[in-house]
C-alpha cells in the first residue's frame, strides 16, 4: 500500500514542474508523524527528482524540507538537505539566481549557527554575488560581520558591517547595525575605537528618539554600552556621564520587566564601583548573582567581578578563589585549586577570548601582589606561568587567518600581558623568562610577514587610498563645523567617498588570496642561543601600558658574554615627557647657548634613566646593539650626553647599532640574498607635488658610486617604475629623495614622476644587504603596541632587506651628503656598517662647531639590522687574488723546505 501511494506521488510530481513545492512533498508532510520519521520517503522523492534531472523541483522541495527539519532542531541534517537544494538550483534550467540566493543564504546561516564560520562566510559572499535585492545584501553583510566577530577578527567584522549601510533602508535594521558596530568597536579597547563606538551608539540613540516606536530594549542596549564606555573606556572616561547612562539602562530594565538583563546591568554597575565604593560594588554584584541560575553562561563573569573587587580590597586569596570558580564555570570542569590553569585546547572554544585574556591578566597581577606582600618566589612563578597561558592563547589567535589589523589588536593585548610578566620576572630576578617575553613582544608579525610570497599590484590602483582617506577626514571635520542646513549634502558626499574607498579595498582583494598569508609563527630565540664576543653588548627594552591609555612601564635587559641583568626604568610619566621634549629639540639645530645647555641637561637625564649606574660601565668602548620599543624608537641613543661637563656624547664612547629583535635578526640573516651588482643610487633631484628640490642628492649617490660600482638613477631616470624593476639586482640600494613615514594614512617615498606607497613595499623583491633611506622621517611612523613603529624602514625589511639606514627627522641634504660619503669610504675599506657610520658621524661632529655640530645634523641616520662588513666586489676579487697568492707562496716555500731537507 505504501509503495502504491508513493507511486501516485511520483506520478503527481512528474506532472507538476513549475509550481513552488510539489504536491507529493506536501502530501508526505501532511501525513502522520514527524518529518524525521518520514525521512526515508522524503529521500526517495528527492532522489527521484535527481534521477529525472528535474533540478528545479528538487531545489524547491529540498529547500523547504531543510526548513522543516530545522524546526525539529536538527541543524546538521538541515545543512545537508539545503546543500542538495543549492546544488540543484545551480544546475536548474532555467537558471534562477533569486531562488539560488535563498538556498545559499540558508546554507550559510545554518552553518553560522553550527559554528562553521569559514563555510558560512564563503556562502554568504555567494549570496552577495547573485543577489539583486538591497535588503538581502544588507542583511548578508551584517551576518558576514558577525561571523568575523566570532572568529575574533574584529576589524574585518567592522568592515563588513559598515558595508551593510549602503543597502539598508529599514530604520530598525539601521539602528541595530549601529548598535552592533558600536559593540564591536568597544571590544577593540583602544582610544580611537572607543570614540568610534560612542559615535555609532549616539547615532542609534538619536534614531531611536526620532522613531515612532519605543524600542525600549534597543535603548537599554545603547545606554548600557555608552555607560561602559564612559566608565572604563580609554580616552572616553566621564564617570558622571557613565553612571547617568547606567541609571537610564537600569530604569528601562525594571520598567519593562527585563529580568534576564538584571545580572548584566548589575554586574556592570558593580564593576564600575570597584575603585569608588566597595559596599555598592558588592551590593550590585550580589544582585547580579541573585538573578542568575546555576546554568547561566554569565555566571563565570560575575564570579570574575567578585575577584576584581577582592583584589582591589587587597583580599588576594579570596580573589584567587573567585577566579578559580570562574574558571570552573567557564570550562565546565572541576578546578582542584587556585593554581589550576587552562590548556590551549580549553581556551580555543571560548566565545569571548579578549575577555578571558583580561581575566587571566587580573589573575596574573594578583599573583604578583601576593608575591610582593609575602616576598614569595612561588607567587611570582605562578604569575609567569599565567603569562605563558595568555601567550598560548594569543599564539593560537595569530595562527588564524585574520586581518592584519586584528593581528595588531591581539599583539596590543599581548603587550599588556608581557609587561606585567616582566614585573614578576624583575621581582624574582628571572632573566631567562624575561628575555623570552621581551623577544616575544617585538616584531613577531614582521617575522611572520618575511615568509609571504611577493605579489604584483597594478600601479593604477595604488595611491587611491591616500586620496580617499584624506577626503573622508576633511568631510568628517566639515560635518562637525557646518550648520545644520548643510549637513545633509556633506553627509551624502561623505557616504560617496566611503563607498569609493570600500570599492578601492575590494579592488585589492584579488591580490591577497589565502596562499599569500603566512600563519606559521616564527621561532623565538632562547637566551642560551645568544652568543656574544667580549666586545659586544645587547641592551633590550620593553615599554608598554598595563592598561591601554595609562602611563606605560619600561624594563631593560643588559646582555654581555658574562653578564645578564634585568632592570626597571622608574618615573615613567616624567621619562615619557622628557623623550617627547628631546625629540622636539632634535628637529632643529641649536641657535643659542641656552638651547645647548638645555639639550645637554635633558639628554643626560634620559641617558641616566636608560643606563642605570650598574649598566654604564659595561657599555664604554664596546659595540652596543640597542633593541628599542615604543617611543624609544623615536630618537638616536648615540646623541645622548653622557657627561655634561665634558660635553661628551654617547657616540664618542660607544659604537651603536639597532635591531628590531634578536629573533628577527637571526631569521632575517638566514635568508640567502643573490645579487649581480653592488650599488643602485636613486636621486630624482626635482619632484612633483611642490616638493622642494634636493640639490646635493646627486652628489651624494655619485660619491658612493665611486666606491661601489653599479647604476645611478637620477633626474628623469629616477622614476618609480625604474626603481621597482632594478631593486632586486643590487647589494646596496641608496634612496636620496623625499619621504614621509609619519603620514599615518599611507606612508610614501617620492620619485621623479610619482610616489611609492607603503603598501607597494609588499610587492618588491628586495635582495639588498643594505638599504639607505637618505630621506625625511623614514624611521618614523605609527607606534603599534607589540610591534613597534610601522615605518618605511620596517617596510623595507618586510620586502627582504638585511639592514636599513633610515632617518629619524627631516635632514639637511648637505650634512647628509657629507656623512653618507664618508660612510661609504669607511665601509669600502673594510669597516663594519655600524663602525663606518659611527666614524662618519664622529668626523662630522669633530670637524664642526657650535650650531653646525648640533645632533640635528649628524644623528638622524641610524643603522638597523645586520652590522657586518660589506666590501665592494672589486675589493673582494682583490682580496681573493691576494689570498690565493699567499697560499701559492706557502706551497712553494713548503716544497723548497722539503727539497732542502732531503738534501
Amino acid at each position: 500500500m505504501k509503495k502504491y501511494i508513493l507511486f501516485l506521488f511520483y506520478i503527481l510530481a512528474m506532472n507538476v514542474h513549475c509550481q513552488d513545492i510539489s504536491f507529493a512533498l506536501d502530501s508526505i508532510h501532511k501525513s502522520p508523524g514527524t518529518d524525521h520519521s518520514k525521512l526515508k520517503v522524503y529521500y526517495e522523492l528527492l532522489n527521484f527528482y535527481k534521477e529525472q534531472k528535474n533540478y528545479t523541483q528538487l531545489g524547491y522541495d529540498a529547500h523547504l524540507l531543510a526548513k522543516w527539519i530545522l524546526r525539529e532542531n536538527d541543524r546538521p541534517l538541515a545543512v545537508k538537505i539545503v546543500k542538495m537544494a543549492y546544488e540543484a538550483r545551480e544546475k536548474a534550467d532555467p537558471y534562477d539566481p533569486e531562488l539560488l540566493k535563498r538556498s545559499y543564504f540558508n546554507y550559510a546561516n545554518y552553518n553560522r549557527t553550527l559554528g562553521n564560520l569559514e563555510i558560512a562566510i564563503k556562502y554568504f559572499k555567494k549570496v552577495i554575488e547573485v543577489s539583486t535585492t538591497d535588503f538581502l545584501k544588507g542583511r548578508t553583510y551584517i551576518l558576514i560581520g558577525r561571523c568575523y566577530e566570532s572568529l575574533e577578527d574584529l576589524y574585518k567584522s567592522i568592515e563588513f558591517q559598515n558595508k551593510a549601510f549602503q543597502y539598508l533602508k529599514n530604520k530598525k535594521y539601521i539602528i541595530e547595525n549601529h548598535i552592533h558596530i558600536g559593540i564591536t568597536y568597544t571590544n577593540i579597547r583602544n582610544k580611537i575605537s572607543n570614540k568610534k563606538a560612542i559615535d555609532h551608539l549616539l547615532i542609534s540613540d538619536s534614531l531611536l528618539l526620532k522613531s515612532k516606536k519605543q524600542y525600549p530594549f534597543k535603548r537599554y542596549q545603547v545606554y548600557n554600552r555608552l555607560a561602559n564606555l564612559y566608565q572604563k573606556g580609554a580616552g572616553t572616561v566621564d564617570i558622571k556621564k557613565g553612571f547617568d547612562y547606567y541609571n537610564k539602562a537600569l530604569t528601562l530594565v525594571i520598567n519593562n520587566d527585563y529580568t534576564i538583563e538584571l545580572p548584566h546591568i548589575n554586574y556592570n554597575i558593580g564593576v564600575s564601583y570597584i575603585e569608588i565604593d566597595s559596599v555598592l560594588s558588592r551590593h550590585h554584584l550580589n544582585q547580579a548573582l541573585l538573578h542568575t541560575t546555576k546554568d547561566d553562561p554569565f555566571l563565570p563573569i560575575i564570579y570574575a567581578g567578585f575577584g576584581y573587587d577582592a583584589k582591589q580590597n587587597k583580599e588576594y586569596y579570596e580573589a584567587q578563589e573567585y577566579f578559580r570558580k570562574s574558571f570552573s564555570l567557564f570550562f565546565n570542569t572541576k578546578t582542584p585549586d587556585i593554581y589550576w590553569l587552562p590548556k590551549t585546547k580549553h581556551m580555543k572554544v571560548l566565545d569571548d577570548k579578549a575577555y578571558f585574556l583580561e581575566l587571566l591578566k587580573r589573575k596574573m597581577h594578583t599573583w604578583i601582589l601576593m608575591g610582593k606582600r609575602e616576598d614569595s618566589l612561588k607567587y611570582y612563578q605562578q604569575a609567569i606561568l599565567t603569562a605563558y597561558t595568555c601567550n598560548a592563547l594569543i599564539d593560537f589567535l595569530l595562527k588564524e587567518d585574520i586581518s592584519q589589523e586584528s593581528k595588531l589588536f591581539w599583539r596590543s593585548l599581548a603587550s599588556e600581558i608581557y609587561i606585567i610578566a616582566l614585573d614578576a620576572c624583575h621581582a624574582s630576578n628571572n632573566v631567562k623568562d624575561a628575555f623570552y617575553f621581551m623577544e616575544k613582544s617585538k616584531a613577531l608579525l614582521l617575522m611572520q610577514d618575511l615568509n609571504k610570497i611577493k605579489i604584483n599590484i597594478p600601479d593604477s590602483i595604488i595611491g587611491q587610498e591616500y586620496f580617499l582617506k584624506n577626503k573622508i577626514i576633511n568631510l568628517q571635520n566639515a560635518l562637525i563645523d557646518t550648520k545644520e542646513s548643510k549637513k545633509d549634502s556633506i553627509s551624502s558626499l561623505l557616504l560617496d567617498r566611503k563607498t569609493k574607498l570600500q570599492a578601492y579595498k575590494d579592488s585589492l582583494a584579488p591580490f591577497y588570496p589565502e596562499y599569500f598569508t603566512s600563519t606559521e609563527l616564527p621561532a623565538i630565540i632562547s637566551l642560551e642561543d645568544v652568543i656574544l664576543s667580549n666586545n659586544e653588548i645587547v641592551i633590550q627594552y620593553s615599554m608598554a601600558e598595563r592598561v591601554y591609555g595609562v602611563a606605560p612601564e619600561a624594563y631593560g635587559m643588559l646582555l654581555s658574554k658574562d653578564k645578564k641583568k634585568l632592570f626597571k626604568i622608574d618615573s615613567l610619566k616624567t621619562f615619557e615627557k622628557n623623550i617627547y621634549k628631546l625629540r622636539q629639540q632634535l628637529n632643529r639645530p641649536f641657535s643659542t647657548s641656552k638651547e645647548i645647555e638645555e639639550y645637554k641637561k635633558l639628554s643626560n637625564t634620559i641617558y641616566n634613566s636608560l643606563f642605570p649606574k650598574g649598566i654604564r660601565n659595561y657599555i664604554k668602548n664596546k659595540k652596543v646593539t640597542i633593541i628599542g620599543d615604543h617611543i624609544l624608537n623615536y630618537f638616536p641613543f648615540e646623541a645622548l650626553v653622557t657627561d655634561i661637563e665634558k660635553n661628551l656624547y654617547l657616540i664618542e664612547e660607544t659604537e651603536i647599532d639597532y635591531d628590531l629583535s634578536l629573533s628577527f635578526k637571526k631569521q632575517n640573516n638566514s635568508f640567502v640574498r643573490k645579487t649581480n651588482r653592488d650599488f643602485l643610487g636613486i636621486a630624482p633631484v626635482e619632484f612633483p607635488d611642490k616638493l622642494i628640490s634636493l640639490s646635493k642628492s646627486l652628489e651624494e649617490i655619485s660619491y658612493a658610486n665611486s666606491y661601489y660600482d653599479g647604476e645611478l638613477l637620477s633626474l628623469d631616470k629616477a622614476t618609480k617604475e625604474n626603481f621597482k624593476k632594478e631593486i632586486y639586482k643590487y647589494k646596496i640600494v641608496h634612496l636620496a629623495t623625499h619621504a614621509d613615514a609619519s603620514d599615518s594614512l599611507n606612508p610614501w617615498i617620492a620619485f621623479r614622476d610619482k610616489k611609492l606607497y607603503h603598501l607597494e613595499l609588499n610587492t618588491l623583491k628586495n635582495n639588498a644587504d643594505l638599504v639607505v633611506l637618505s630621506a625625511c622621517n623614514t624611521s618614523l611612523g605609527e607606534v603599534r603596541r607589540g610591534e613597534g613603529v610601522l615605518s618605511l624602514a620596517r617596510g623595507f625589511f618586510k620586502s627582504g632587506a638585511k639592514s636599513v639606514i633610515p632617518s629619524l627627522w627631516s635632514t639637511n641634504d648637505k650634512a647628509t651628503a657629507t656623512i653618507t660619503s664618508d660612510f661609504y669610504k669607511n665601509l669600502s675599506e673594510g669597516q663594519t656598517k655600524s663602525a663606518a657610520l659611527r666614524t662618519a658621524k664622529l668626523n662630522y661632529l669633530h670637524n664642526n662647531t657650535d650650531a653646525e655640530a648640533s645632533p640635528h645634523y649628524w644623528a638622524s641616520l641610524v643603522l638597523i639590522g645586520d652590522s657586518g662588513t660589506l666590501l665592494p666586489q672589486s675589493n673582494n676579487l682583490l682580496f681573493l687574488w691576494i689570498g690565493l697568492g699567499i697560499v701559492l707562496a706557502l706551497v712553494i716555500l713548503y716544497k723548497l723546505f722539503l727539497k732542502k731537507k732531503k738534501q
